[in-house]
């Protein structure tokens, strides 16, 4: 009589089959570091990451343009008053207002509102206080007529007084402070909405300026 045929024996995982079930065990949330260390070794090995070159902030004299794709900012003059209401400034005790004088031009093709996004974004001081720095102005307004936040027509230059309130303490006449001009890209809005706006405004320029006193409110010397 016959010997019994042996069953045949499974056949072994292979590496494949090995790999996925491994894989399996892995908490999700490895992953994420696994790609990025095998990314880093990779840049590596060739010479690595390569560094983001950042924008110039070139440094202008004052009265001197800067030209860019929404505005043209020239900054002529930084005075101190003790309170400018007419250009919409108001100084409460231990404050004063600091008031730049300057030209703008509207470059786009449609008005801009100079109070929401044009000016007020183009604008900051550095090296007055913490508060101050990087602050958005506390108002805006025309040279000419005193019209608070007015509207920029493509194309016509302005004479605007751009105003913060700052610490007593902060600044004085004959001091020097820098005014940082900055340039906003155009974001142009996509499948749900087809508006434009003027957004991610970074530093371009820097103008130093002599601070120059005014008188106890109103217009400038």
């Amino acid at each position: 009589m016959s010997a019994p045929a042996h069953a045949p024996h499974a056949a072994e995982p292979g590496l494949l089959s090995r790999l996925v079930a491994w894989l399996k065990r892995i908490p999700t949330g490895w992953f994420a570091s696994i790609l990025t260390g095998i990314f880093l070794a990779v840049a590596a090995a060739f010479g690595g990451l390569a560094p983001v070159a950042e924008a110039a902030v070139a440094p202008l004299a004052a009265g001197e343009a800067r030209v860019g794709d929404q505005l043209s900012v020239s900054v002529e003059r930084a005075v101190l008053f003790d309170s400018f209401p007419e250009a919409g400034a108001y100084a409460e005790d231990g404050e004063r207002v600091l008031a730049l004088l300057v030209t703008v031009e509207n470059r786009w093709t449609q008005p801009l509102l100079s109070s929401q996004g044009a000016v007020e974004q183009a604008l900051r001081l550095e090296g007055v206080s913490e508060d101050v720095d990087d602050a958005e102005p506390a108002s805006i307004a025309r040279l000419d007529d005193a019209t608070f936040g007015p509207w920029l027509q493509p194309g016509v230059p302005a004479e605007l007084v751009v105003s913060w309130v700052v610490p007593e303490s902060s600044v004085r006449a004959g001091e020097s402070i820098d005014v940082v001009i900055r340039e906003a890209t155009l974001e142009v809005g996509q499948r749900l909405t087809s508006d434009e706006r003027w957004t991610n405004s970074r530093p371009a320029a820097t103008v130093e300026l002599a601070v120059t006193a005014g008188g106890d409110s109103g217009g400038t010397e």
